[in-house]
């Protein structure tokens, strides 16, 4: 069993779709992961599909 899993397809949209609105809104990395109490390495595997993303993150 790999120890990074692949991202699926629907993961993979979701993320790059929150990283363009997070883009788009001028919000640093650093800054969004403050808010959601992670920090830049959970937001770059969230927006790059790696890892699930919940619904109060969202």
């Amino acid at each position: 069993m790999p120890s990074h899993p692949r991202p699926t397809v629907r993961r993979r949209r979701l993320g790059g779709e929150l990283k363009r609105l997070r883009e788009a809104a001028g919000i640093k990395m650093e800054q969004a992961a403050e808010r959601i109490g992670g920090d830049k390495s959970k937001i770059s595997r969230q927006e790059n599909g790696r890892q699930g993303v919940s619904k109060l993150e969202v």
